[in-house]
């Protein structure tokens, strides 16, 4: 059983999104939130838009989960209900009504137990949440009506002022776990009771009006101070459970904000170097294993100081970042990765690619860049902004390491340098050259 206090989710229920909320959002209505804790009169009126639909949409969760799991324990209350008054009526009545007021008994009764069968039917049914307050404010006021008009047809005094305590533990359970708007109550409360006053009138049926008011009229006002009580405790408990969920998305967000940082270059967005190495160090370990080659693209922008002196420091993060995006566009793969290894050295991490596969993309790279015309008038080695690239490929065993690997590509990467800068140059040199590896201007040899 769900306790009527709690305001965790409802199984199947979303009525606390805060996970689909912008930071701005959360801090916006955690700021509400605390107003309206602090502040009782505030707390008495509705609150904003947004919190009362989700305050009503988990009451009325909540409700139907009570009312789930409590149906047998309801069904076997309302046999005992049934079994002590057919007792009590069977031994107050006189032979000569026992009749008639077992006929009462019995059409009270059965009202009673299809109105039950109507509501454990509808909050069974998800399609029907949408409409609890109509299917519950309809089930009240005609289990209202019909008791207090039918507790007027007993022609037995004892068994009519009986029906009037039925009446008001009725009143009680309405106002108390109905789950409706106070208004709504309210509202179903006194028109039952008028509504049922006009029927007794009309049909002349016998009742002491006194009595009859006080007893609908305080039930009314008892059970709305009630239903008022019970509501701003709810609203508390709501308001308190919501701002622990926004605290607790909130946290989940910055440490999610703070795990990215800690990877993340500020300057290009691409991974920093304590990322690509714990992810070098993954994947070689993948490597290792599969026995699958693992490949590694040492980028280097050409004459990037004397592009800081001429163009300033300003430009010069300008034109990283621009390098950056390009690079992060050629990691395409979901294993591969682009770091920034410090300064203006650039990695490209290419698990499962053997030294052709490497090339190729190396050749793409160098082409992107150059594709960005970024003019570099102190360069030697052309007018635009250029890189060199260094290749290292291997396949993990016991005669080579990681460290192995980084070496190979930054050897790589001065082989381009010494040879003019904007080239490619794979480490170590391979043996053979093939004809899709040979001597290029610009690219391996």
């Amino acid at each position: 059983m769900q306790p009527i206090g709690d305001f965790s989710t409802p199984t199947g229920s979303q009525s606390h999104p805060v996970a689909a909320l912008s930071q701005d959002v959360l801090a916006q209505e955690r700021t509400t939130i605390m107003g309206l804790l602090t502040d009782r009169k505030r707390r008495r009126e509705r609150m904003p838009h947004d919190l009362e639909q989700y305050y009503r949409e988990h009451v009325v969760q909540r409700a139907i989960a009570v009312m789930q799991n409590n149906r047998l324990a309801t069904g076997l209350f309302y046999l005992f209900i049934g079994l002590l008054t057919y007792q009590q009526v069977h031994y107050v009545s006189t032979p000569q009504s026992l009749a008639h007021d077992m006929t009462i008994w019995t059409a009270i009764y059965l009202g009673g137990g299809i109105i039950f069968a109507v509501i454990g039917f509808c909050v069974a049914a998800r399609s029907c949440d949408k409409y609890y307050s109509t299917y519950i404010g309809t089930c009240s006021f005609l289990g209202l009506s019909g008791i207090t008009i039918s507790a007027s047809l007993f022609n037995s005094a004892y068994i009519n002022q009986q029906a009037s305590y039925l009446v008001i533990f009725i009143y009680m359970l309405v106002y108390s776990l109905g789950s409706l708007r106070i208004a709504a109550t309210v509202i179903i409360g006194i028109f039952s009771a008028l509504v049922s006053m006009a029927v007794i009138i009309t049909f002349n049926l016998k009742v002491d009006f006194g009595q009859y008011s006080q007893y609908t009229g305080l039930s009314n006002v008892i059970g709305l101070v009630i239903a008022f009580m019970i509501d701003q405790r709810d609203r508390r408990a709501f308001l308190q459970s919501r701002l622990i969920e926004i605290e607790k998305q909130q946290l989940d967000k910055l440490s999610q904000e703070m795990a990215r940082i800690s990877q993340e270059d500020a300057l290009t967005t691409l991974a920093n170097r304590r990322h690509f190495n714990e992810t070098l160090a993954r994947e070689w370990g993948v490597a290792e294993r599969e026995k699958h080659p693992i490949s590694l693209m040492f980028i280097d922008v050409d004459h990037f100081k004397p592009y800081n002196d001429t163009y300033g420091h300003l430009e010069g993060d300008k034109a990283l970042s621009r390098v950056g995006r390009t690079l992060k566009k050629m990691a395409t793969r979901p294993a591969d990765l682009a770091a920034r290894y410090g300064g203006e050295e650039f990695v490209l991490l290419l698990p499962n690619t053997d030294s052709e596969g490497a090339l190729v993309l190396a050749q793409e790279v160098q082409k992107a860049i150059d594709t960005l015309a970024i003019p570099h008038r102190s360069s030697k080695a052309g007018k635009m902004l250029s890189v060199s690239i260094g290749l290292a490929t291997l396949t993990p065993d016991d005669g080579n390491s990681i460290t192995t690997l980084i070496d190979n590509a930054d050897q790589g990467v001065y082989a381009a340098k010494e040879a003019g800068r904007h080239r490619i140059r794979i480490w170590p040199k391979p043996k053979v050259a093939s004809p899709k590896n040979a001597p290029q201007a610009k690219g391996e040899s």
